[in-house]
């Protein structure tokens, strides 16, 4: 067994697996068919969301100030995730963090120098959002079905319960195409409020209090198939020129299934 060696240290990414023991393996029976899932692959527009999130932060300058000349602001999203509701196609739960960066300029003294005060104020935004086009997945569910859920047994030799020494599973694992953010713009409306005056009127405290308003969009990429001309009618008969036969194609679930023998 291999030892957890990890430094201990927090990763932006999801990094690798770490190596494994490999076991020694014999390939048998190959079978090999096409599973049609759409004519094209297209990125799908789900929704353009206005989303708003009302913070309040308090911080002080370095130093003293008579007044506030200028305070410019930029927004960053940190993290932007939308998860699907089950059974709900057209409804997401929308995660959204990021921060304000804010350069304030300020002078101490009626004259002199202006001086530079750049500060982060971190916000969040969670709440439940509807979709203008459904969220869709490529078997028709998002879930895998793991650990062992479904399990075969066999009946021992003495016929009096399970072979203890012979079973097997079935799993599967399902790849959803993600949902993709992206924010379009946004606007942030704030009051401020001095506080922490010194005996010449000057003050360090600051509380801010902002609206800010974000412009997110949302997009998912989405198996599509090409419309299709219907064939020109025979008007004497009334049946299409060409042979046609009434079936009900098979969803890609259904295939699916049926690969795996289910």
């Amino acid at each position: 067994m291999r030892k957890n060696t990890g430094c201990g240290n927090g990763h932006k990414k999801c990094p690798p697996l770490p190596s494994n023991e490999v076991a020694k393996s014999r390939s048998l029976h190959t079978d090999t068919f096409g599973v049609p899932f759409g004519d094209e692959e297209k990125t799908v527009v789900l929704q353009d969301v206005f989303i708003q999130s009302l913070t309040e932060a308090d911080f002080y300058l370095p130093t003293y100030a008579r007044a506030i000349k200028n305070i410019e602001k930029n927004v960053f999203l940190t993290q932007c995730k939308a998860i699907p509701v089950p059974g709900f196609p057209c409804k997401v739960k929308l995660f959204v963090e990021g921060f304000v960066h804010k350069n304030i300029q300020y002078v101490e003294e009626g004259f002199g120098n202006v001086k530079d005060f750049s500060i982060d104020i971190p916000f969040k935004a969670y709440d439940l959002v509807k979709l203008e086009k459904p969220v869709k997945f490529p078997f028709g569910t998002e879930f895998s079905v793991k650990d062992n859920v479904l399990q075969y047994r066999e009946l021992a030799k003495d016929g009096m319960g399970a072979d203890r020494c012979e079973f097997g599973s079935l799993t599967w694992e399902i790849n959803n195409e993600p949902i993709e953010c992206k924010l379009l713009a946004h606007a942030v409306n704030q009051l401020d409020i001095v506080h922490n005056f010194d005996n010449w009127g000057r003050f360090n405290k600051i509380t801010e209090k902002m609206d800010i308003t974000l412009v997110i969009k949302l997009t998912q990429k989405q198996q599509k198939d090409k419309k299709r001309k219907k064939p020109p009618v025979n008007s004497s008969n009334g049946y299409s020129s060409e042979e046609t036969t009434e079936s009900y194609p098979e969803t890609s679930m259904d295939r699916f299934r049926r690969s795996i023998g289910r």
